[in-house]
């Protein structure tokens, strides 16, 4: 870590871009962090959450992008964007899951959520004999986010490069489950999509099924796990089937632990 190589980072900065890390769940020191070769690198304490707390790292994936936005994103004059942000709403246990605030103004109030959303919220602690409900909601939480977040920037051109770092522990995915994970590509650009697909990536059609938290309340009822996408309204995806789609989407993969965004506009994640 102490050698000087290059990284998608320098890349990135060579380019003429601006390299930031957001980094919820870092609470000490980083000093390898300087190997990667980042212009900044927000932890938490730069990210000053002072809401009610969830799961392992406290900081709801939603305050985290929304903070991201007043501290980098809205800046002006600005150059464009390289951002590496590992989220935190679905590592394990995975609950409480935060209540997901469509009113993302409303993220930085003295109460960002109604209080019936937040009591049921504390009310899914996590079940020590049983992580599959918890990972559902999880996992559906930080869709929706991540949903809701690329439809407040839809104008933008962005692209967004989503996966998961590692499957669910056991208890979740079951003996002998598949290692692979998730790819996802969010791009406004549809030729980014196209020449990803020329290389041999792929898309699945989107199955149907009822809004997320309803199919998570399915997933509960007959105690199976299933990664839950809300990422268009009214529709979700499961069993490892690929759809983060502002315009189009290309992706591969299967169902994943955390979601997690980097990657190689204005704005790359």
């Amino acid at each position: 870590m102490t050698e000087h190589r290059d990284t998608v980072v320098t890349d990135f900065a060579r380019r003429g871009y601006r390299t930031v890390a957001v980094m919820p769940g870092l609470r000490q020191r980083w000093p390898e962090g300087a190997f990667y070769g980042f212009d900044d690198v927000y932890g938490a304490a730069r990210l000053d959450y002072r809401g009610p707390e969830f799961g392992w790292f406290a900081i709801p994936d939603q305050f985290t992008l929304a903070k991201f936005d007043t501290l980098e994103l809205d800046r002006a004059p600005r150059p464009n964007l390289f951002v590496f942000y590992p989220t935190i709403s679905t590592h394990f246990p995975f609950s409480p899951t935060p209540p997901y605030q469509p009113a993302w103004h409303r993220i930085f109030d003295a109460h960002p959520w109604d209080g019936p959303d937040v009591i049921r919220a504390y009310a899914q602690q996590p079940d020590w004999t049983h992580f599959a409900p918890g990972y559902v909601d999880a996992v559906a939480y930080t869709y929706e986010t991540l949903a809701g977040y690329l439809r407040k920037h839809a104008g933008r051109d962005i692209v967004f490069v989503i996966l998961g770092d590692h499957q669910p522990a056991a208890a979740v995915s079951g003996e002998g489950a598949s290692w692979s994970v998730p790819v996802h590509v969010v791009a406004s650009r549809p030729a980014i999509l196209d020449r990803l697909l020329a290389r041999g990536s792929r898309t699945r059609a989107p199955r149907a099924l009822p809004h997320a938290r309803a199919a998570a309340d399915s997933a509960r009822r007959i105690g199976q796990s299933a990664v839950v996408g809300s990422l268009q309204r009214g529709r979700a995806w499961t069993r490892g089937v690929s759809v983060l789609n502002s315009t189009r989407c290309a992706a591969g993969g299967a169902t994943g632990h955390g979601v997690c965004s980097s990657g190689p506009c204005d704005l790359v994640h």
